[in-house]
């Protein structure tokens, strides 16, 4: 691999570059955005009036948050990720 990828997509990834001392700091705060992300909660299209153009939403627990999408098992793994790094 040249340089630090575009993008990260499994856990794996990020613990192979926390494994780098080049890319670990770059790593570690994208881990960061990936912990303190507010994406629990998202708003769903539900209808779109066609006279109006209005749509009619509603907030639903979000059943995808980028934590799930990398492959993490909750929040708190990726804090335990983190936090396991700065002991080093």
């Amino acid at each position: 691999m040249k340089g630090y990828p575009k993008h990260i997509a499994t856990k794996q990834d990020f613990i192979n570059l926390l494994a780098d001392a080049e890319f670990r700091e770059r790593a570690l705060v994208d881990l960061i955005v990936i912990q303190d992300m507010q994406d629990d909660i998202v708003t769903r299209t539900l209808s779109i009036d066609e006279e109006t153009g209005e749509a009619t939403t509603e907030e639903i627990t979000n059943p995808m948050p980028l934590w799930k999408i990398k492959g993490f098992g909750s929040r708190q793994e990726v804090a335990d990720l983190i936090t396991a790094q700065e002991v080093k």
